[in-house]
């Protein structure tokens, strides 16, 4: 596998048990460090297709680099098959035509499926004019909706994409279900509030790019109507938010869970002396991975993530922000719909109360999800049930031993 965040964890919960497989990490920063000798940083994962014919030379430069590479890791690693977490990643795509055409099948196990009414078009658009066809042999995907987008787009053929659910929700299933039968919910515990930071432009029309060459900057938008749009008010109230909950209430712990960018978003949220105001029971936590953070959390709250998805499958409390630009009609399209799976507030004093109510008088674990919430999972996860590994697992075996 190459790693990335969330990628990892899937591959993991797919396949470390099983003992027919081992699983090799190869780093991304391999993959990765040999792109700039051959392409411009600007044909990155959202403009390879950007850099035209007149580059067609250096990718198959790059292709044949990576075929005489390959060859002489496999003296070593022995392959069956070789995964990755997207499709479109720029630095593995002549590596993954380079490993296919040896003979292994490279498979992504697209990790990137929350994909609202208003970006279903954006990235059919998006695919079809910014990344090339997947040149490996097959794709697994987490929903229908990324499934109709990568077909839509031409990037894979319809027998060559396959739903199979997100694999780590496996183990939020199993953890709901070992708590509940040990009746182990954190109540003895300090009152844990989880939340799960986000930045203005998530779950938006806007693209990340590598450089600011042709006036491009850090995010593109590919239409002037989606340029204004913006979280940025919801940020910060939500971040204040958190921030005055735990000033006012020592006795509870808040922990925000964020990316590399959050402590660049929090200052600008609530300024850059916010180390030296910051509570002790105020804490920040950066990368890795959130199941240890989600089962110990008496609460959990958030916007536009994956990872509330997980906090449903682990039978917990989910409350879900719905006021500033959360609550415009033009914003409905971007906001992922959680229906009554989650709880809505419709504004940041109701958020800190929520929170605050339920993080000392946590729900009780149930064995198995209700109705509703298995629907939601199903939907956005392809994964009502706990078994997307072994889905994960048998199509990536197939194509093995179909090799």
């Amino acid at each position: 596998m190459l790693p990335k965040s969330g990628f990892s964890e899937d591959v993991l919960a797919a396949f470390g048990g099983d003992p027919r497989f081992s699983v090799w990490g190869l780093s991304r920063g391999f993959v990765k460090a040999a792109y700039p000798a051959f392409l411009p940083v600007w044909a990155d994962d959202n403009g390879y297709l950007l850099a035209g014919p007149e580059y067609d030379n250096a990718k198959l430069a790059l292709r044949r680099f990576w075929a005489e590479a390959w060859e002489v890791l496999q003296g070593g690693v022995h392959a069956d098959a070789v995964v990755t977490g997207n499709f479109g990643y720029h630095a593995e795509q002549e590596f993954g035509a380079a490993v296919e055409a040896s003979g292994v099948p490279f498979m992504a196990m697209h990790k990137e499926a929350l994909k609202t009414p208003g970006l279903e078009g954006f990235f059919t658009e998006l695919y079809r004019g910014r990344r090339q066809p997947f040149a490996g042999r097959r794709v697994l995907v987490y929903n229908d909706i990324e499934r109709r987008i990568q077909i839509a787009s031409g990037i894979v053929s319809a027998e060559r994409v396959e739903v199979c659910g997100m694999p780590r929700l496996d183990r939020s299933h199993r953890w709901r279900r070992e708590a509940a039968s040990a009746r182990a919910a954190p109540r003895d515990a300090r009152p844990r509030i989880l939340f799960f930071s986000f930045h203005p432009k998530v779950g938006l029309p806007a693209i990340p790019r590598k450089s600011a060459a042709q006036r491009l900057g850090r995010l593109e938008t590919l239409s002037a109507d989606s340029e204004p749009l913006s979280w940025q008010r919801l940020c910060a109230e939500c971040h204040e938010a958190l921030f005055e909950l735990a000033l006012r209430h020592p006795e509870i712990d808040v922990v925000v869970k964020g990316k590399g960018d959050l402590f660049k978003w929090l200052a600008r949220t609530d300024g850059p002396d916010l180390e030296s105001r910051r509570p002790p029971n105020f804490r920040l936590q950066v990368g890795g991975d959130p199941h240890d953070l989600i089962a110990s959390a008496h609460v959990v709250s958030g916007f536009a993530t994956t990872a509330l998805l997980e906090a449903l499958a682990a039978g917990k409390h989910v409350i879900v922000p719905n006021f500033a630009e959360a609550a415009l009609p033009a914003y409905a399209p971007y906001c992922l719909d959680l229906g009554d799976a989650v709880e809505q507030v419709a504004s940041p004093a109701e958020l800190q109360s929520r929170l605050l109510s339920v993080a000392l008088r946590p729900q009780p674990l149930n064995l198995e999800i209700a109705p509703n919430v298995a629907s939601v999972l199903d939907y956005w996860a392809g994964n009502p049930d706990g078994r997307a590994s072994e889905r994960v697992r048998a199509a990536v075996a197939a194509e093995i031993w179909r090799t």
